[in-house]
């Protein structure tokens, strides 16, 4: 299973166990805005891994953007998250910790997978 389709599952799960209210694939349109918190996923740019000059191993990089209104809440979700991805045995990285976004007034939480 690709990774991006992992991430879709776990957002999935995060919906049904009431954690996160919706999730999008890049990006929510302005009239389906909803009530934190939320989540969005997209497939980014590859990192392939090469060897004697060919692909050995094409990347299949995904982000997983989170945003919440309170800090404790982004934590349960991280946990939640965390778990999941290491359930399924899944390298990832979190590159913004629970960022405060000012203009927005909510948190945002950024894994690389």
């Amino acid at each position: 299973m690709r990774k991006d389709e992992i991430v879709k599952n776990i957002c999935d799960q995060l919906v049904e166990d009431e954690l996160i209210t919706d999730y999008r694939y890049d990006h929510f349109r302005e009239d389906e805005a909803v009530p934190l918190p939320f989540a969005v996923y997209r497939r980014v740019a590859p990192q392939n891994f090469a060897a004697d000059n060919k692909v050995y191993y094409p990347g299949n990089n995904v982000d997983l953007e989170v945003y919440a209104s309170d800090p404790d809440e982004m934590v349960e979700i991280m946990e939640s998250i965390s778990a999941r991805l290491d359930e399924a045995e899944l390298f990832y990285k979190i590159a913004a910790d629970t960022a405060y976004i000012n203009s927005e007034d909510m948190y945002e939480s950024l894994y690389e997978l």
